[in-house]
């Protein structure tokens, strides 16, 4: 009768632990925002590839904007984002360029501009990326995996010990 118990109370330890990534990471504090800006060509697939310039007289936001035209805080951002290979990220809100958008979900126009420059067209992307607290990145990384194993473990040993009493019996 113990042995049966050991088992059930095995199997279900092994089990809640193995089911851990139904329940953990357990958010600790606010998501920790960055704002990114990247710069790459338009190319044939892109989804603005077949946008065009305003035309004279009806500057809207989603047409193709001339490097030229952007305010020198927005040049010195795409500059720099287009020297960077893989764009280049800020930490404070305050970094940020006041005249370009950051929002989660870029749309054209709206945290995505095509630029001309030099006779190319670009895509300029801005946006916020929130990433987790450096505590659940350490429960996804640590905890998770330890936890799983512990309960496939907690399962094996259950499986052994049932095998045991069922050959000793024999």
């Amino acid at each position: 009768m113990r042995t049966r118990l050991a088992v059930a109370g095995l199997v279900a330890v092994g089990v809640l632990l193995m089911a851990n990534p139904l329940y953990l990471p357990v958010p600790i504090g606010e998501p920790d925002p960055a704002y990114t800006h990247t710069v790459q060509p338009v190319e044939s697939g892109s989804p603005v590839a077949g946008v065009d310039a305003p035309e004279a007289g009806n500057e809207t936001a989603d047409g193709v904007v001339d490097y030229a035209d952007l305010d020198s805080e927005a040049r010195a951002a795409f500059d720099r984002a287009l020297d960077a290979e893989a764009g280049f990220g800020v930490e404070e809100p305050d970094e940020r360029v006041d005249s370009l958008s950051y929002p989660a979900e870029p749309t054209l126009g709206d945290g995505l501009l095509v630029v001309e420059y030099e006779g190319e067209r670009y895509e300029f992307w801005t946006r916020t990326v929130e990433r987790e607290p450096g505590a659940v990145v350490a429960q996804r990384i640590a905890v998770q995996p330890l936890a799983f194993l512990g309960g496939f473990f907690a399962v094996l040993a259950a499986a052994a010990l049932g095998f045991r009493e069922r050959s000793d019996r024999r």
